[in-house]
């Protein structure tokens, strides 16, 4: 499915009136239905509402989701922040056929009208939030401010209209004060904002209605949303003549003093995600540690420079076994030190398979990253917000706040495969394109996590799936993984590893997948 910036979903609209002749007020009718069938649906006992409209095509849809609700056979009130006659359009239309047929509609122009619309609020089972659109790109002040706090401050379920005011369409920024949406009901594709930065804290469970604005329209749109169906096409095929030797070989190097247990879940992370064989490398003196933690994986000693941190010239040996081997990851544990950047200078350069470059690794080239451009093979880093800020000299907040764009940006600057770690994870392409991912919750927010995803990217690259798409499904699979992974508080990274097998399985059953796993339902199409 398309993610799509303001701009981009305005196009299709206009695109989808002027080229193709659907009415525009056929599309607003079919948005307030879609909305009314989700209200409907979710809150079945419910028998009052109010419906907030603010100007434009969003207001206009709520005024179009009003009429029908009383259709349906609700109560409830109408509340505008425009004043007579001033929509225009299709939601000028709305205005004039609720006047004429003597359906009331309360204006919001000053004290008093606030005060009654506070006191509405105490009677009703929920309200649909139609106040601002996409388009909010300035701070929301004066009378649209003291709504939002209005509503913030009731107990009361909230239904958004294609997103929660105040929230910025593209970036999902807060633009002073935003709605918090129990529910979102966006129209035709998932926009940006929805999926980003601060607006996910506000959208609650998000679902996309389709409003006839056909898909060929975005086609050549550069961001997606991952889906089962996506990965399920991606994952390799296996047949009963595979042998481990067909299954792929991974190469991890990683680990220092304190350190080898990145290693270890590095390795284990890959052989358990399907890889034949994986082998790993790590500093001599710390081999005999890991060969005790593992059993299924091959360890070897690196030449070191002092016990534990690994030597420059450990990379012939390095490269020599990667001669052998389907892909390369490394990184987890390792010293970021100036002897692991010497050591990549070696390794980037001549590596003959793809690379996934984490944790130590990326530290250790935090002021070279110019190093990524001389690479014969793709690249796939996996830097969390912290660390991409360091890699390019911003706060951790900055990162955050325009996450999309700058993974875009910065992979395609270096000619990575970018994948930025954390809610909804973003991995972008050299090329320009990108995809969220929008599995993954609380149970991956733990030390170790990140290796975890390392040892899946490098399994899925050595399984045949070129670097973007094993980024895109090592993502989607370590969120699944962790999601499955029971609630509270209290686990370890190691037990997300458990789950792995139970993802493939439910992976399998896509349709399962969707509504099963309690982070996938937040974005449902209907």
């Amino acid at each position: 499915m398309k993610v799509l910036s303001t701009a981009a979903m305005k196009e299709a609209d206009r695109r989808t009136i002027e080229e193709l002749g659907m009415p525009g007020a056929v599309l607003m009718e079919t948005a307030a239905m879609r909305t009314v069938e989700f209200i409907l649906s979710k809150m079945p006992y419910a028998r009052r509402f109010a419906v907030l409209s603010g100007p434009g095509n969003n207001g206009g849809d709520g005024l179009a989701i009003a009429r029908l609700l009383k259709n349906a056979g609700l109560s409830g009130s109408l509340w505008s922040t425009v004043k007579p006659g001033g929509y225009r359009g299709d939601a000028g239309m709305n205005e004039n056929f609720l006047e004429s047929a003597a359906y009331p509609i309360n204006r919001l122009e000053g004290r008093e009208s606030l005060d009654q619309f506070r006191e509405e609020l105490d009677g009703v089972d929920f309200l649909v939030d139609a106040l601002l659109g996409i388009g909010v790109d300035r701070n929301v002040e004066g009378l649209f401010a003291e709504l939002i706090e209005a509503i913030n401050n009731k107990d009361l379920p909230v239904v958004s209209v294609d997103i929660p005011s105040g929230v910025n369409g593209n970036t999902g920024a807060v633009m002073g004060s935003a709605i918090k949406a129990n529910w979102t009901v966006t129209y035709a594709f998932p926009k940006r904002g929805l999926l980003c930065h601060e607006g996910v804290e506000k959208v609650g469970e998000l679902y996309v209605g389709k409003i006839n604005i056909p898909d060929v329209l975005v086609e050549s749109e550069p961001v997606d949303l991952l889906d089962p169906d996506q990965i399920l096409k991606i994952l390799p095929a296996q047949d009963n003549l595979v042998h481990k030797g067909s299954l792929g070989r991974v190469l991890v190097v990683a680990g220092s003093p304190g350190m080898t247990g990145a290693a270890v879940m590095a390795a284990e992370s890959a052989l358990m995600s399907g890889s034949g064989l994986v082998y790993l490398a790590v500093p001599q003196s710390l081999e005999p540690v890991a060969s005790a933690r593992l059993v299924e994986v091959i360890t070897l000693g690196l030449k070191e420079t002092n016990p534990g941190l690994v030597s420059p010239d450990a990379a012939e040996t390095i490269l020599e076994m990667a001669v052998n081997c389907d892909s390369l990851a490394i990184g987890p544990g390792l010293d970021p030190g100036v002897n692991t950047t010497r050591l990549l200078e070696k390794v980037i350069d001549c590596s003959p398979v793809p690379l996934i470059i984490d944790a130590g690794a990326l530290e250790a080239l935090k002021n070279n990253m110019e190093l990524l451009k001389a690479a014969r093979q793709p690249v796939v880093i996996t830097p969390h917000p912290g660390e991409l800020s360091r890699l390019i000299g911003i706060s951790a907040r900055e990162v955050q706040a325009n996450r999309l764009e700058i993974a875009i940006d910065y992979a395609r600057k270096w000619g990575v495969v970018l994948l930025l770690k954390g809610f909804n994870t973003i991995i972008a392409a050299p090329d320009g394109r990108a995809a969220i991912n929008p599995t993954g919750g609380p149970a991956l927010a733990t030390a170790g996590s990140g290796d975890l995803l390392t040892g899946l990217i490098a399994s899925f690259i050595a399984q045949g799936v070129e670097a973007e798409n094993a980024a895109r499904t090592g993502a989607f699979m370590h969120g699944l993984a962790g999601d499955l992974v029971p609630g509270g508080r209290g686990h370890m990274a190691r037990e997300v590893m458990r789950y792995y097998k139970q993802a493939f399985k439910l992976l399998a059953e896509a349709d399962n997948a969707r509504f099963i796993n309690p982070y996938l339902a937040r974005v449902r199409v209907y």
